[in-house]
């Protein structure tokens, strides 16, 4: 799965060992939805500087998405 690892190759467990996904930690991120897990993502992205384009923040959503949140399409 290509958003693995482009999640592993920018180290996000760096944060999120801490953090976690899905989390009684991560509920202030307000993730209901695919358009709020991709609005964190591209905070994450963003802010730390990850470098990743429209194509890859996808991918790293659906990994997130089928990993961690379940979230409908």
């Amino acid at each position: 799965m290509p958003g693995k690892k482009l999640h592993d190759d920018a180290n996000c467990m760096r944060c999120h060992a801490r953090l976690g996904y899905n989390t009684d930690k991560t509920i202030r991120m307000n993730i209901h939805s695919i358009k709020d897990l991709k609005r964190a993502v591209d905070f994450c992205n963003h802010n730390l500087n990850v470098g990743w384009f429209d194509d890859e923040v996808s991918e790293v959503v659906d990994y997130l998405n089928k990993t961690y949140y379940k979230l409908p399409n």
